[in-house]
């Protein structure tokens, strides 16, 4: 017999995000992105070449991709060219003949331009591929990584990464994950080539190229810490990063094993007045590099982030409180466990600071992801939670919480299950109150 003919349908141009329906694609999972970029800093273009690895979630006729500003010259799907049309940000890719419900397929992408930053998710600062002199470096959350490369560009659709990047000579890259063998020359170039074999949502991703210098900070257990430091913050930055291995270990005892295989800080010659926990390599500005001691607790919020956000990433953007206030309270923890204050003081301490806190951190809002609300407000909602179950429910909660979503994504109400759960009360007014209500509650309410 012969089957008939399959029709397909068309993959859904974004996976319907509260806050960013756009964003993202559906019809298909992409397994393994290989990127190979050539980045030319005196003129500001980059070229790039994408393969991407994926299985199709349906009969699949067409499938979008996240791309803004770039322009493509070629694109195949399992080798035959595809003819591209373009609908705002995203390339629209008709396979020769539909892919059948869970076939794997490679599409490749040859693109260029000059990468420009979006104003998307925050009116702080734009997001993507950022340039500063002849440095670039990668600040992507939550909408940036497509300004330079082809992307699934939302959380729920994490991938491995394989990136290959070519930078004149006297430029030193470096990106998420480990560096493969030595840079290979070229005329007047050098070629790095980064691994990231742990599934990562496509905003963490970090690229570096700048006049770096590498260091290699040991090992804790089997985690590799190496570190990028602009050559004129090479000695402020090491006295910020030393305690590193330290605050892994602390994190350990509160997650569970650090999750990656790597982890270190890339810091950049310009004063970014935030950091970001790019995966594996958390991007740092001149300021806070400059800062010593006084990074601690920023330095361990973004290496909180490496299981509270990488490892579990948020469902939707919506749910960004709970990268946040996790992070949060994991400096609280810190703390509290190397002779400062409580988790509980520090959380009290906050109340009545700032007139931010009167905004719901379950739902700040489409351009207020980053609100103060989201951080402090999450982080007290979880020292409420955890004098609400008792601190044996609470630090079990912790746990469970990696193990249960790792290399996935989770909502808030999945956090409200799993503490009623373990706890064997109900807690949605507890959670209503702190999460959801226009007003900060009190903890003695």
């Amino acid at each position: 017999t012969t089957a008939p003919p399959l029709d397909g349908a068309v993959g859904a141009p974004g996976v319907g995000d509260p806050y960013f329906p756009d964003l993202g694609n559906g019809g298909y999972d992409v397994e393994r992105y290989a990127l190979e970029l050539t980045w030319q800093p005196d003129t500001g273009r980059l070229a790039g070449r994408a393969t991407i690895e994926a299985v199709a979630t349906q009969d699949l006729s067409r499938f979008n991709l996240d791309l803004v500003g770039l322009e493509v010259s070629s694109t195949t799907v399992d080798g035959a060219d595809a003819e591209v049309d373009r609908a705002g940000r995203e390339p629209q890719i008709p396979p020769a003949s539909p892919i059948a419900d869970g076939a794997p397929f490679t599409t490749e992408v040859t693109y260029e331009g000059v990468p420009t930053p979006v104003p998307d998710g925050t009116d702080l600062f734009e997001v993507g591929w950022q340039t500063d002199g002849r440095e670039a470096y990668v600040v992507s959350e939550p909408a940036g990584a497509a300004t330079f490369y082809p992307v699934n560009d939302h959380p729920t659709d994490k991938a491995t990464y394989t990136v290959e990047i070519t930078a004149p000579e006297d430029q030193v890259v470096a990106a998420s994950g480990l560096l493969v063998g030595d840079p290979v020359a070229g005329e007047g170039t050098r070629t790095w080539t980064y691994e990231a074999s742990d599934p990562m949502a496509s905003y963490l991703l970090q690229i570096a190229i700048g006049d770096y210098e590498l260091v290699d900070a040991g090992t804790f257990g089997d985690t590799v810490i190496r570190h990028a430091f602009h050559r004129t913050l090479a000695d402020s930055a090491q006295v910020a990063t030393e305690r590193t291995a330290e605050m892994i270990d602390v994190l350990d005892d509160v997650y569970g094993p650090y999750p990656f295989e790597a982890y270190g800080v890339v810091a950049v010659d310009e004063p970014l007045g935030f950091a970001l926990e790019t995966q594996t390599l958390t991007i740092i500005g001149s300021d806070i590099a400059r800062w010593g001691r006084r990074a601690d607790d920023i330095l361990l919020h973004e290496l909180a982030h490496q299981w509270v956000g990488n490892l579990v990433s948020p469902a939707t953007w919506k749910d960004i409180w709970l990268n946040e206030g996790f992070a949060t309270y994991s400096e609280w923890l810190w703390s509290e466990r190397t002779g400062g204050d409580s988790a509980a003081e520090r959380a009290r301490a906050l109340v009545g600071t700032s007139a931010d806190l009167d905004v719901p951190p379950g739902d700040p809002g489409t351009g207020e992801l980053f609100i103060t609300s989201v951080y402090w407000r999450g982080g007290m909602a979880l020292q409420a939670l955890r004098e609400e179950i008792g601190d044996d429910a609470f630090f079990t909660l912790l746990r469970r919480w990696v193990d249960d979503h790792r290399d996935s994504t989770a909502s808030t109400e999945d956090l409200v299950a799993l503490a009623e759960e373990i706890s064997g009360q109900e807690l949605d007014e507890l959670f209503d109150a702190w999460v959801y209500a226009p007003e900060l509650p009190s903890f003695d309410r």
